[in-house]
């Protein structure tokens, strides 16, 4: 089962998905996924750019996608540059996506 077609049975139309992931150029693997999963090993994890995670996530309504923004260690909040936020909405019944 793909991690999409999990999508698809769990979040509910209208519903968001936030997620949180190396950005490419900054850190993690950039390997394609067949030689990233024939080494047996995540070696950090796999890096996206935001085009690469549009074009995993059209099906769905971009409503933000940013590298997230640098904070102090010893802030309210959690921020490092390497990686990439975004939030997506899948489409409710009825929704245009044109």
């Amino acid at each position: 089962m793909s991690y999409l077609d999990l999508l698809d049975r769990v979040l509910a139309p209208g519903g968001h998905l936030a997620l949180t992931c190396f950005a490419a150029g900054a850190m993690g693997s950039e390997l394609p996924d067949d030689e990233f999963y024939g080494l047996g090993r995540l070696d950090g994890g796999l890096a996206y750019t935001p085009d690469s995670l549009r074009w995993i996530f059209s099906g769905y309504t971009e409503v933000e996608l940013r590298p997230m923004a640098e904070q102090p260690p010893d802030g309210p909040m959690f921020g490092v540059p390497f990686l990439l936020a975004a939030l997506f909405r899948r489409p409710a019944c009825g929704d245009d996506l044109r």
